[in-house]
This record gives structure tokens, sequence and C-alpha cells, in this order.
């Protein structure tokens, strides 16, 4: 089990701006490289870890809009969410009435840019 904290910041918090944009470019990291592990497991039935995804992700513009150690982290945080993915669906196929349906792949993330 893993714990959450969540703190709140309001708009008027000078660090507001920088924490907002960070995970704007974040979740846009997290969204292009969940693309391409969707389009390789659905097209190819083929898992890429966060080290492949690395490899082919480095250049893009997502990841060098973060410092290194955050995008990394964005990566691990994917994997994190695909291997939750497919300890469910063996557990779903050993005993599916534990679920109220098939597991689903880890999906984009979605927020808005605020102004």
């Amino acid at each position: 089990m893993q714990l959450v904290e969540q703190t709140i910041i309001s708009k008027g918090d000078p660090r507001y701006e920088v924490i907002d944009q960070a995970a704007f470019k974040s979740k846009n990291l997290y969204n292009a490289a969940n693309y391409l592990v969707r389009q390789s497991f659905i097209h190819e039935q083929v898992y890429l870890d966060n080290v492949k995804v690395y490899h082919l992700i480095k250049s893009h513009e997502a990841y060098k809009a973060l410092p290194a150690k955050v995008s990394n982290q964005v990566l691990i945080q994917l994997h994190k969410a695909w291997v939750a993915f497919f300890e469910a669906m063996e557990a779903w196929r050993v005993c599916p009435e534990k679920f109220t349906g098939r597991p689903q792949l880890p999906n984009i993330q979605t927020q808005k840019r605020r102004a």
C-alpha cells in the first residue's frame, strides 16, 4: 500500500507557477512515453520497460523540458503503472470474480494548463 500526501498551494503562492509548469511538463512526458509503450504493446505485443523507453524518448522535447532526474522518475512511475496492470491482469485471469471488469491499460494523464 502506498500512502499519498496532498499539499494544496494557492494561486497566490509565489511557487505556484513554477510547480504548475513542472506538473504540466511531467504530464506531457508521461503521455509521450505511454504512447510509445501502448503502441508497442497493442501492435507488437512487446512491452517496453523504462530502459527501452528511455532510449526511445531521451531526444524528445518532453524529456528535455525537465531535469534528467525528474524525467527519469516520470519514466519509472510509468513503468510501475504498467507492472501494476500486468499484475492485475494475472490476478484477473486467475479469479475474475474479484474484479468489476477487465483491467485497463494505463491511460493518458489529463491536466488542464491553468492560465
